[in-house]
This record gives C-alpha cells, structure tokens and sequence, in this order.
C-alpha cells in the first residue's frame, strides 16, 4: 500500500501543470546581472575546489613528513584565499607600474586599456 501511495503521489507530481503566473509579476535577472552570477559562483566553486585539493595534497604530504602538521579544510580554505589576495595585490602592482613607466600612453576604449596611437 505505502509503494503504491508514493507512487501514486510522484505521478501526480509529474503530472501537474507548470507554474502559472497568471499576471503576478516575476522578476527576472538581466543577462549582464546573470554573466556577472555565473562568474561569481564559478570562481567561489574553483575557490572550494582548491582548497580541497591543498588539503588532500598537504595531508598526503604529511604521511612523508611527520613534523608536517594535519590541516583543516577551513585553514586550507583561508590559505587559498590569503594566496589568491597576494596574486591580486602582484597583479596590481604590474599594471600600476606599466602605467607609471609610461605615462599617458594608454587609452581606455571600451573595458580594457589599449596603446595610443600616435602615428596618424
């Protein structure tokens, strides 16, 4: 009897008509808020993923080094992170520096810098 209840309640559940709105406003994101998403949530899964793999590889390292600590996935979580920054902030400090090495030779266009062109 009870297969036959959840049964009954799964076809009934498949069998149902969609969601009707039926004039009811529905808010929807644009295509730049649902890229600027998507970005977000990939680098936060590539963010979760590596810290699963420092910690996975730092505790196969420890089973070589005794004196080499166990890690948490949370410490492995903030060392991702704190590396992550680091690179930023290097980043950062590159393309201030190709600005101060030669001022006034870059033009925005768009969303990126490109060289001027003096030539014309």
């Amino acid at each position: 009897m009870k297969r036959t209840t959840s049964g009954l309640a799964i076809l009934m559940l498949l069998a149902s008509p969609g969601l009707a709105l039926a004039g009811m406003p529905s808010w929807d994101l644009t295509d730049i808020a649902k890229a600027r998403l998507d970005a977000i949530s990939f680098f936060l899964a590539m963010l979760l993923a590596m810290a699963l793999l420092v910690k996975l590889l730092w505790n196969h390292l420890g089973k070589d080094f005794p004196r080499l600590p166990r890690i948490t996935y949370f410490r492995a979580a903030a060392r991702v992170t704190l590396w992550g920054l680091l690179f930023l902030l290097i980043l950062t400090m590159i393309s201030g520096a190709r600005e101060l090495m030669t001022p006034g030779a870059w033009d925005k266009r768009g969303s990126t810098y490109e060289l001027k062109d003096d030539r014309k």
